[in-house]
C-alpha cells in the first residue's frame, strides 16, 4: 500500500484467509506504534493516527438495529472520522441486505474511502464490483487484490487455500466447494450447481424433477391418498367405501 494504492479490495474464497489477512494488517500496524518487533526481514509504515474497524460483531437484542444498519452506522462513523493518515479495516461490508444494494453501497463508499486518501483493507464477494465496471484496477487509489487457492480440475473437493495474497479479482468465491468441504448434503450442492449455472447462462430455472424419484411423496398416487385422507371430517366415523378407497390408493403406492 502506498500514496497511489491507498485501497486494497482482497476477493477470494470463504476459507481463502482474507479477514486474516486484513487482521494481521492490523495487528502489524499497531505492534510497530508500540515499539514492538514485527515478524519481518524489514517494514515501512506510515505513522497512524487511528485504527478504525469493520468487522463482524457479537449479535445483540439490545441495540434496536438489524445487522444491515448497525453495518450501515459504522460505515458512517468511518466516513466521519476517517482522515490521511487513518487505517481502515472493513471485512464483508454491504451483505446484509440484496446483492444490487449491497454492490452500490459498496463502491461509492470504497471510493469515497478513496477521496480521502486514508489505508484501507477491505474483504468482499463483491466481485461485481469490477466485472460490472463500476470500479477500475489501480485507478482512483483502487487496488484489486486476491487470496488465491488451489483447485484441482478433476476434483474441486480438495481445493487448497494457499494463503497467497496475489495482484487481480477473483474468479469466483467457491461457495459451492466451500460447502462441498463443510460436509452439506450431496443433492444440496448438486442442486446449487444447477441453479448457479442456470443463473450465468440467462436460463429458467427449471423445478426439481420429482417425479423421476420412485419413492418421492410427490407421486401422483401418493398426492391422491393425501387428498382422499384430509377430505373426510372424521375417519372413526368414515364410511365403508371411504375406507375402501383409502385403503385402496394406499395399496398402489
Amino acid at each position: 500500500m502506498d500514496n497511489e494504492k491507498r485501497v486494497l479490495i482482497v476477493t477470494g474464497p470463504n476459507f481463502s484467509g482474507k479477514s486474516c489477512y486484513a487482521r494481521q494488517v492490523g495487528v502489524l500496524v499497531y505492534l510497530a506504534h508500540i515499539g514492538s518487533y514485527l515478524p519481518c526481514d524489514s517494514a515501512k509504515i506510515s505513522v497512524m493516527d487511528q485504527i478504525i474497524v469493520n468487522f463482524g460483531d457479537v449479535e445483540t437484542c439490545s441495540v434496536p438495529q438489524s445487522t444491515f444498519q448497525r453495518d450501515m452506522t459504522q460505515m458512517a462513523g468511518i466516513m466521519r472520522k476517517s482522515t490521511p493518515n487513518t487505517l481502515v479495516l472493513i471485512d464483508e461490508f454491504g451483505k446484509g441486505t440484496a446483492p444490487t444494494s449491497g454492490v452500490a453501497v459498496m463502491t461509492s463508499a470504497m471510493q469515497r474511502l478513496a477521496q480521502t486518501k486514508c489505508k484501507v483493507v477491505c474483504t468482499t464477494h463483491f466481485l461485481e464490483m469490477f466485472s460490472l465496471g463500476l470500479l477500475e484496477d489501480s485507478k482512483g487509489g483502487i487496488k484489486a487484490v486476491r487470496m488465491s487457492i488451489h483447485v484441482p480440475e478433476s476434483d474441486e473437493d480438495d481445493a487448497i487455500p494457499l494463503f497467497k495474497l496475489e495482484d487481480g479479482v477473483a474468479s469466483s468465491s467457491a461457495g459451492l466447494v466451500c460447502a462441498k468441504m463443510a460436509g452439506l448434503n450431496r443433492k444440496v450442492v448438486d442442486r446449487a450447481s444447477e441453479i448457479v449455472k442456470a443463473l450465468k447462462g440467462g436460463k429458467q430455472i427449471r423445478p426439481i424433477p420429482e417425479n423421476m424419484n420412485p419413492n418421492s411423496p410427490f407421486q401422483p398416487d401418493v398426492r391422491a391418498a393425501i387428498r382422499m385422507f384430509l377430505a373426510v371430517d372424521s375417519w372413526a366415523d368414515a364410511a365403508d367405501e371411504d375406507l375402501e378407497l383409502l385403503q385402496d390408493l394406499v395399496s398402489r403406492m
